[in-house]
């Protein structure tokens, strides 16, 4: 999922605008699709972050629209609060896309899904706790954190950082990574992109796929990718210490 902030709560209250998915078929190896952008009737704020090219966050895009008409910017009104009534309205949007994330995710009832993998699962599974979704029957996976147990890594790694990690790449019709390679319906390939619910969804799939069957190639990068970030940390040494 996607989420902005509530425009006037300084991110105090926070609404998800798109849910992706990617169903991935494990006999034939193939993958499905699907998503959905929710359209209410609430302005909201829109951060994304900019990093440079070894994924440390640089700076940040932030972006104020109405979720009913997502193509449109709004003027970037940092003083404005919302006030009680503005609120009781936001929390009826937020509940409407709530009836929203329940409806489609029934639509995947007959997928025949076994399992559920997210990347910091935390707020997804909050929010579909929130959506009354039944997630009983489902295992339950958070790649972000079998990555960080499995190499005993002192924080967890961005979703951005481990697409450099595997290579992740989009062509004109389908995505890929340094050993797997997936065609994209036509009808998605204009939202396959990182920080797009679908994109990301896509991300984890390769990021999946990488960390399970070629885990020593996996490991090697992961730890030659913490070694470079760490160096970008470090303040540059000066003439008498170095």
């Amino acid at each position: 999922m996607e989420f902005a902030g509530i425009r006037g709560t300084r991110q105090g209250m926070q609404i998800p605008i798109e849910i992706g998915v990617v169903l991935h078929d494990p006999t034939a190896d193939t993958i499905s699709l699907a998503g959905k952008a929710f359209c209410r009737d609430i302005e909201v704020e829109l951060w994304k972050n900019v990093t440079d090219d070894v994924g440390k966050r640089v700076d940040g895009h932030r972006r104020v629209f109405n979720l009913a008409r997502p193509g449109e910017s709004l003027p970037d009104d940092r003083k404005f609060r919302l006030d009680a009534q503005g609120t009781r309205h936001a929390r009826t949007a937020i509940a409407g896309v709530h009836a929203d994330i329940r409806a489609f995710m029934q639509t995947l009832n007959r997928k025949n899904i076994e399992t559920l993998v997210f990347f910091a699962r935390k707020r997804e599974i909050e929010t579909f706790q929130r959506a009354r979704v039944n997630l009983e029957g489902f295992a339950i996976r958070d790649l972000q954190s079998e990555i960080r147990h499995e190499y005993a890594l002192k924080e967890d790694v961005s979703l951005d950082r481990m697409s450099l990690v595997i290579g992740f790449s989009i062509q004109a019709d389908a995505i890929s990574s340094l050993h797997y390679r997936y065609v994209v319906p036509e009808k998605y390939r204009y939202i396959i992109k990182p920080h797009k619910a679908i994109g990301d969804t896509a991300r984890m799939l390769l990021v999946s796929r990488e960390f399970k069957d070629h885990p020593r190639e996996f490991e090697e990068r992961v730890r030659e990718h913490l070694r470079h970030y760490e160096a970008r940390k470090a303040p540059p040494q000066s003439e008498e210490t170095a």
